[in-house]
């Protein structure tokens, strides 16, 4: 087994709470009372003050002066056009040839290496 810190799961824990613990993917075993639903801990939060969370102004405005260019690029008349593929398809095939091109193998649970386009389950 793997022992590791892990954030105190609940509605009450805060941000720099960890408690070491094994790797236990199942929160229903934990004895944290009822688990938050989706939302709630976030909710939660905001209503405490914590932001770790949360992306900072400045932060998103950021993001945007760097994706801005290349969104108005990729909508441009010279912008490229995407390939066409099949519904419920891997893919175009230039998908594949762009992921071979990296370098990059898909390989299956025996090690068996293959292509991305591969079929290797």
């Amino acid at each position: 087994y793997y022992r590791m810190l892990a954030k105190t799961p609940g509605i009450s824990a805060r941000a720099h709470e960890v408690r070491r613990t094994k790797l236990e993917l199942d929160i229903r075993n934990l004895d944290i009372g009822r688990p938050p639903e989706a939302y709630e801990k976030l909710i939660h939060d905001v209503l405490k003050g914590e932001g770790h969370n949360f992306v900072r102004s400045d932060e998103v405005e950021e993001g945007w002066r760097i994706f801005d260019p290349l969104l108005r690029h990729l909508e441009s008349a010279d912008g490229p056009t995407p390939e066409p593929y099949a519904k419920g398809s891997r893919g175009p095939p230039g998908a594949d040839e762009l992921i071979n091109s990296t370098g990059f193998r898909r390989y299956t649970k025996t090690g068996v290496q293959g292509y991305a386009q591969d079929h290797l389950d």
